[in-house]
């Protein structure tokens, strides 16, 4: 695992070498092992290295091909990489070291765009050929790893972060309106779009060419809902089992030592299961939770059971309520986009704690998201007998989120506008009161190209179809890489490896969801390696304390920040709502805590790269 960054200059003129440099040093974070760089007149290529596979100087990057024509810079890991150069081999390819950087590079230069159906793992990569004048780049299927660009009439700018791209004093660091909305709905940008105008994120399963000037991006591979054969539960089960053996298997591979994030819950058992009908022994475990008393905000017990059934090598960490404090304004740096999931905050806590003992941890990530675990899943599935009943539930009940949500989001009719309503955050009436003047982007614009241009069997399906697209690669899968590669832990979700992804989608509703328990499928296919009580064991999300926290120990701390002069003196919000917002929090008990940690981590983020660039 590791940062890239490069600079193609397309107006020809040579690449400034302190600016690739700085933006390396933006990304040591990612990559402590090593750095370097690649400059050729327009071209300039650089990488900082967290050494996983093959720990030998071979490995470093920028690394070229013998004739020189060809420079790759790589983040992530191919899993079948010695497959591939088994196959490179037998075509006449030599290979002077035992990475799987160099097998790509060998891969892209027989198969060309070919080589992205070949390999299976977490990429992000970028090729310049020296013949052809070309860089070319990509991005894994799944979105596991991040890529980021900026190009205009003169360059292209690209790095694993958008921080080192921001190293180019020449590109503005100004608001995208589209990411601003995107932010306020939904809590985290929405790809392409970022919340800088002009920098965009390479969307998942797609690359990008720059060949003659021209930046043209397209996609290698997508996800699929299409409507196959039912082939019966049993087939589903045996081939869930099969696929996800051969994906835990595949992702052992490291030269460095490797744990598991261990939550308790059904995905990441299994993961610590799977590894233990493997042989791995003694496996090492790291979970988090809260000194908050209930079992809310601590999965510590559920974790320490399936810790105790495998004797893994298990390991805890309490988080202090405190921790925060010290802590938020240093996510903010490392997330480089405002960010409102605040379970980033035990995310970087547990990598922090197992980065002591490890490089690489295994997670369960994913899970839900294609074997339909989501309680929004079962809800649209049932709404039918829930629809009557929504009508009970008053709009202003305080406390009670998720019911609020229940009521808001089931009497629409709008299929896409139901599903959006379960995940957004401010609703379109709240955006229209909370800025202070309109503005003129649609939150939806992703939403509905993806929504559109699909079909599904049933809305439960095209949920998580929406959800695979957006929600887990912006969200999630942005929260684990930027949270872990903060300290330079590598994490690896083996219930993401396509070939599982695609089986989980052709698989019918009625095996993931029966009446309102979800995932039943996958918890069949695991029902002979975990113990009864983790697969009977209720769905239990990472609940993060930001309500506690802000009727606590940062209630000061953030109105100092919401109410700060200069806060206010932005020009972008309503701040007679934010008012309303703020007191009908503090005084009449509505849980408005998720909308004041948007506004709260927009702020940190504006005085930290909006600010400083001044």
């Amino acid at each position: 695992m590791c940062g890239i960054a490069g600079i193609y200059r397309i107006d020809r003129k040579p690449v400034d070498q302190k600016t690739l440099q700085a933006m390396v040093e933006k990304l040591k974070h990612r990559g402590p092992d090593d750095t370097g760089i690649f400059l050729r007149q327009h071209v300039g290529l650089g990488h900082s290295r967290l050494s996983i596979i093959d720990l030998s100087p071979a490995g470093h990057q920028p690394m070229q091909d013998a004739t020189g024509n060809f420079q790759i810079v790589f983040n992530g890991e191919i899993y079948n990489f010695k497959e591939l150069r088994s196959q490179l081999e037998l075509l006449g390819h030599t290979f002077v070291s035992k990475t799987d950087t160099e097998v790509i590079l060998a891969a892209y230069q027989t198969w060309g765009l070919a080589c992205l159906d070949k390999l299976r793992g977490m990429f992000a990569f970028a090729i310049y050929d020296a013949r052809q004048n070309e860089i070319f780049l990509a991005r894994d299927r799944m979105g596991e790893k991040p890529l980021y660009y900026y190009h205009d009439a003169k360059k292209l700018v690209f790095a694993s972060e958008i921080k080192a791209i921001l190293e180019d004093a020449t590109i503005p660091r100004e608001i995208d309106r589209q990411g601003l909305v995107n932010y306020f709905t939904f809590g985290h940008s929405v790809a392409p779009d970022t919340m800088y105008q002009g920098i965009k994120k390479l969307l998942p399963g797609n690359y990008l060419k720059l060949k003659n000037g021209a930046v043209t991006t397209q996609a290698y591979w997508a996800i699929s809902f299409a409507r196959q054969e039912d082939r019966g539960k049993t087939y589903y089960r045996q081939e869930i089992q099969r696929r996800f053996e051969d994906s835990v298997a595949e992702r052992l591979i490291s030269d460095v030592p490797l744990g598991v994030f261990l939550s308790g819950g059904v995905d990441s058992s299994a993961v610590v299961a799977m590894m233990a009908k493997l042989g791995v022994s003694p496996i090492k475990t790291f979970s988090v939770g809260f000194n908050i008393p209930g079992q809310e905000f601590n999965e510590l017990t559920n974790a320490k059971v399936v810790a105790d059934y495998f004797a893994t090598d298990h390991h805890e960490l309490l988080l202090q309520e405190n921790d925060l404090v010290g802590t938020l304004e240093k996510l903010v740096y490392h997330f480089d986009e405002p960010f409102g999931d605040a379970a980033n905050f035990p995310v970087f806590y547990m990598s922090q704690f197992a980065k002591n003992q490890v490089s690489v941890a295994l997670t369960g990530d994913g899970g839900d998201e294609i074997f339909g675990g989501y309680r929004r899943y079962a809800a649209e599935k049932n709404r039918s007998l829930l629809l009557p009943l929504s009508w009970l539930v008053p709009g202003n009940l305080g406390g009670f989120r998720k019911t609020q949500k229940l009521a808001a989001a089931l009497p629409l009719a709008d299929n896409l506008l139901r599903h959006t309503r379960w995940i957004s955050f401010f609703s379109p009436a709240m955006l229209q009161q909370l800025f202070l003047k309109p503005i003129q982007a649609n939150p939806l614009k992703m939403y509905q190209q993806y929504f559109n241009g699909a079909s599904f069997a049933s809305q439960a399906d095209a949920m998580m179809y929406l959800d695979q697209k957006i929600l887990l690669p912006d969200a999630y899968l942005e929260k684990v890489d930027k949270a872990s590669m903060a300290v330079g832990l590598e994490t690896r979700p083996p219930l993401l490896d396509h070939r599982l992804v695609e089986l989980a989608n052709t698989i019918p509703v009625k095996y993931k969801i029966r009446g309102f328990e979800g995932k039943l499928i996958f918890k069949e296919a695991m029902a002979g390696l975990l113990p009864k009580s983790v697969l009977r064991k209720k769905k239990h999300g990472f609940a993060v304390p930001t309500n506690r926290w802000f009727r606590g120990k940062l209630q000061r701390y953030l109105a100092e920040v919401l109410f700060d002069p200069k806060t206010k003196s932005r020009g972008y919000f309503n701040y007679e709502y934010i008012e309303k917002l703020y007191q009908a929090y503090q005084n009449q008990n509505q849980p408005f805590d998720s909308q004041l940690w948007l506004l709260l981590n927009f702020e940190l983020w504006h005085r930290q790269y909006l600010d400083k660039s001044l």
